[in-house]
């Protein structure tokens, strides 16, 4: 029997390849996707940079790296940032995961003594571009550390380097600490910074999921939230800058908590996960709400995100009318 390809859409993704594009291709590679834009797509692939979902009736799975909620009335299964048990429709997928470089370096092995030669960094850096409807927190820390010692601003924020870095990842390097702070707080929000500064042999100075002691070592970075204060957490910096033994105590410890990756966060979990969405019949892959109120939800969305829309385009289209008959 001839195997039929999986009928995947992706939609209101924004960039291309999609996250979920990269998600599908990691984790299952054994899987034929015939991509397609066509409405009767089996699987749909969303985001959250629109709604054109709604014009779609296949099975809608939620892949999002930013900090926004699924939908269970509008999205069949999510993976994204929450840490939410329900039933087999959710499965934590931090973006952390989706940098699969920066991420696998925290699965190694500390640092071997001999091979320390951090004492010859500079003290700290911070890659930060954007503070629109950005925490106040992450200039905060920035304040703070630089009245203790020069930190180096590579990004278009505050830059003090000449300009926008290239490489993130060589400029961390030249560095003992690195500022990786979200743009907000949230539990189960961590993204590629906390990794990024890991793969570059610097210190994390971290905040934004308040749980991440839950899953990272503590005693491997600054977990901000592990302080009453930034100010508190500051005066930790400090302390680690100024005692080398210290110093070198934390670059040796393992980045998960007791030296094993959790098992929610394992790459078996992500592709037994999909596995069971792309791998039951179709017709028993729904789980979304189909019955008249989740229709009449669906309509109600809908008529919100496009009816303003049709609105506009009417009146545009009797304003030209109306010139033409002048």
């Amino acid at each position: 029997m001839v195997k039929l390809k999986k009928r995947v859409a992706f939609v209101d993704c924004g960039e291309a390849p999609s996250h979920g594009q990269r998600v599908l291709e990691h984790y299952l590679p054994e899987t034929d996707f015939e991509i397609t834009q066509d409405h009767d797509a089996e699987y749909v692939i969303h985001s959250c940079m629109g709604r054109r979902v709604l014009q779609y009736s296949g099975v809608r799975i939620f892949m999002c790296g930013e900090c926004v909620s699924p939908d269970f009335n509008i999205s069949d299964y999510a993976l994204a940032f929450d840490r939410l048990d329900f039933q087999d429709r959710n499965l934590w997928l931090p973006l952390i995961k989706i940098y699969r470089d920066a991420y696998e370096h925290l699965l190694k092995k500390p640092v071997a003594p001999d091979t320390i030669v951090g004492e010859n960094r500079d003290f700290c850096c911070y890659v930060m571009s954007n503070t629109k409807n950005s925490a106040s927190e992450r200039i905060e820390i920035f304040d703070r550390l630089n009245a203790y010692k020069n930190v180096r601003s590579g990004g278009r924020w505050r830059n003090n380097t000449g300009g926008p870095i290239k490489d993130k990842l060589a400029f961390q390097r030249r560095h003992k600490f690195a500022i990786a702070f979200e743009n907000n707080s949230h539990p189960g929000y961590i993204t590629e910074k906390f990794a990024e500064a890991a793969q570059a042999g610097a210190i994390p100075i971290y905040w934004g999921d308040p749980d991440i002691g839950r899953y990272f070592n503590s005693k491997a970075f600054i977990n901000c939230h592990a302080y009453p204060s930034l100010e508190a957490a500051v005066d930790a910096v400090i302390e680690v800058d100024r005692n080398p033994s210290r110093y070198r105590a934390m670059l040796e410890e393992p980045w998960f908590l007791g030296g094993n990756e959790p098992d929610r966060l394992k790459d078996e979990t992500v592709h037994a996960f999909l596995k069971n969405i792309f791998e039951q019949p179709h017709a028993t892959a729904y789980r979304r709400n189909r019955s008249r109120w989740g229709l009449k939800y669906e309509r109600s969305l809908y008529r919100a995100t496009y009816r303003p829309i049709l609105q506009f385009w009417h009146q545009f289209r009797n304003r030209i009318r109306k010139k033409d008959t002048l």
